[in-house]
Protein backbone atom coordinates (compact mmCIF):
# COMPACT_ATOMS: atom_id res chain seq x y z
CA UNK A 1 0.00 0.00 0.00
CA UNK A 2 1.37 3.34 -0.81
CA UNK A 3 1.78 5.87 2.19
CA UNK A 4 0.31 9.36 1.49
CA UNK A 5 2.49 11.89 2.87
CA UNK A 6 -0.22 15.07 3.99
CA UNK A 7 1.49 18.12 3.57
CA UNK A 8 0.82 20.29 7.31
CA UNK A 9 0.81 23.96 6.54
CA UNK A 10 2.24 26.24 9.48
CA UNK A 11 0.00 29.79 9.72
CA UNK A 12 1.70 30.66 13.06
CA UNK A 13 3.84 33.78 12.35
CA UNK A 14 6.86 35.02 14.09
CA UNK A 15 5.94 35.03 17.44
CA UNK A 16 7.61 38.49 19.12
CA UNK A 17 8.58 38.13 22.62
CA UNK A 18 7.94 40.16 25.21
CA UNK A 19 9.55 40.11 28.80
CA UNK A 20 7.68 39.86 31.46
CA UNK A 21 7.65 42.01 35.20
CA UNK A 22 8.53 39.65 38.13
CA UNK A 23 5.86 39.66 40.66
CA UNK A 24 8.62 40.73 43.28
CA UNK A 25 9.73 43.84 41.55
CA UNK A 26 5.74 44.67 40.77
CA UNK A 27 4.83 44.51 44.24
CA UNK A 28 8.08 46.58 45.32
CA UNK A 29 7.00 49.17 42.52
CA UNK A 30 3.26 49.18 43.80
CA UNK A 31 4.48 49.86 47.50
CA UNK A 32 7.20 52.41 46.91
CA UNK A 33 4.93 54.79 44.51
CA UNK A 34 1.43 53.97 46.55
CA UNK A 35 -0.68 53.30 43.33
CA UNK A 36 -3.63 51.25 43.62
CA UNK A 37 -3.75 47.63 42.34
CA UNK A 38 -5.27 47.97 38.84
CA UNK A 39 -4.23 44.23 37.98
CA UNK A 40 -7.73 42.10 39.57
CA UNK A 41 -10.46 39.54 38.46
CA UNK A 42 -13.70 40.45 38.80
CA UNK A 43 -15.34 39.64 42.39
CA UNK A 44 -17.87 36.65 42.16
CA UNK A 45 -18.30 36.14 45.53
CA UNK A 46 -22.02 36.70 46.97
CA UNK A 47 -22.82 36.65 50.55
CA UNK A 48 -24.31 32.93 51.78
CA UNK A 49 -27.86 34.44 52.12
CA UNK A 50 -28.14 35.89 48.28
CA UNK A 51 -27.28 32.72 46.99
CA UNK A 52 -24.83 31.40 44.45
CA UNK A 53 -25.06 33.64 41.02
CA UNK A 54 -26.26 31.34 37.81
CA UNK A 55 -23.66 32.10 35.88
CA UNK A 56 -20.96 30.65 38.11
CA UNK A 57 -22.93 27.72 39.45
CA UNK A 58 -22.09 24.59 38.04
CA UNK A 59 -25.29 23.46 38.90
CA UNK A 60 -27.27 26.02 37.08
CA UNK A 61 -29.18 24.54 33.59
CA UNK A 62 -26.96 26.80 31.04
CA UNK A 63 -29.36 26.00 28.47
CA UNK A 64 -32.38 28.47 30.08
CA UNK A 65 -29.56 31.11 29.96
CA UNK A 66 -28.23 31.16 26.67
CA UNK A 67 -31.72 30.80 25.40
CA UNK A 68 -33.13 33.84 27.05
CA UNK A 69 -29.73 35.53 25.92
CA UNK A 70 -30.17 34.32 22.27
CA UNK A 71 -33.80 35.67 22.60
CA UNK A 72 -32.97 39.22 23.19
CA UNK A 73 -30.50 39.07 20.37
CA UNK A 74 -32.90 37.73 18.32
CA UNK A 75 -35.56 40.47 19.26
CA UNK A 76 -33.15 43.67 18.84
CA UNK A 77 -31.95 42.09 15.44
CA UNK A 78 -35.55 42.59 14.48
CA UNK A 79 -36.10 46.05 15.63
CA UNK A 80 -32.88 47.01 13.96
CA UNK A 81 -34.05 45.30 11.03
CA UNK A 82 -37.04 46.71 10.70
CA UNK A 83 -35.27 50.30 11.12
CA UNK A 84 -33.29 49.81 8.14
CA UNK A 85 -35.95 48.96 6.36
CA UNK A 86 -37.85 51.61 7.32
CA UNK A 87 -35.12 54.29 6.00
CA UNK A 88 -34.60 52.75 2.91
CA UNK A 89 -38.51 52.96 1.87
CA UNK A 90 -38.35 57.00 3.38
CA UNK A 91 -41.34 55.72 5.85
CA UNK A 92 -41.25 56.85 9.51
CA UNK A 93 -40.51 54.33 11.79
CA UNK A 94 -43.09 52.67 14.40
CA UNK A 95 -43.73 54.17 17.81
CA UNK A 96 -41.08 51.43 19.20
CA UNK A 97 -38.23 52.42 17.30
CA UNK A 98 -38.65 55.59 17.22
CA UNK A 99 -38.11 55.98 21.00
CA UNK A 100 -34.57 53.68 20.37
CA UNK A 101 -33.76 55.81 17.96
CA UNK A 102 -34.13 59.08 19.89
CA UNK A 103 -31.76 57.24 23.06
Amino acid sequence: MKKVIVPTINNFGAISLREGEYIENKVQRIVESGEPIEDSAPIIYTERINGVMPAYNIRTDRWDIAQEAMQTVNNNRSKIVEMKIAKKEGQPATAETAKQEQS
